[in-house]
């Protein structure tokens, strides 16, 4: 069906990269990177939700001498920290949600937080 469709017939090439199911196809690494190879491509964009915040998947475009076009893997991995993320943002200077800031070690520490937090 997708072989069917106008963005593949009015692309100069396109490559399968496996049957409908995701993890056979779009999250596949290793398949995802012999088409990269067979098809000589120099830059890959990851596009949107699957491999695109995949830190893992960056690096092994990097490894194989091909541009990742998207965030470098040390951005990756503080956007899927979401704590990381926050002080990175708080760092500089952004507005955030005020609340706790770390890791809550267990329900006693969580209760006593949220009471802070609340007031």
């Amino acid at each position: 069906v997708e072989a069917l469709s106008r963005h593949v017939q009015m692309a100069d090439e396109a490559y399968c990269i496996g049957p409908a199911a995701s993890a056979e196809s779009y999250l596949n690494i290793p398949r995802i990177l012999d088409v990269i190879e067979k098809s000589g491509a120099q830059a890959v964009h990851p596009g949107y939700g699957f491999l695109s915040e995949n830190s893992q998947f960056c690096k092994e475009i990097k490894d194989i001498g091909v541009a990742f076009v998207g965030p470098p893997v040390r951005a990756i991995e503080a956007m899927g920290d979401k704590i990381e993320s926050k002080q990175i943002a708080i760092d500089a200077g952004i507005n955030t949600i005020p609340g706790f800031q770390g890791v809550i070690k267990d329900e006693e520490e969580a209760v006593h937080i949220a009471k802070e937090v609340v007031g």
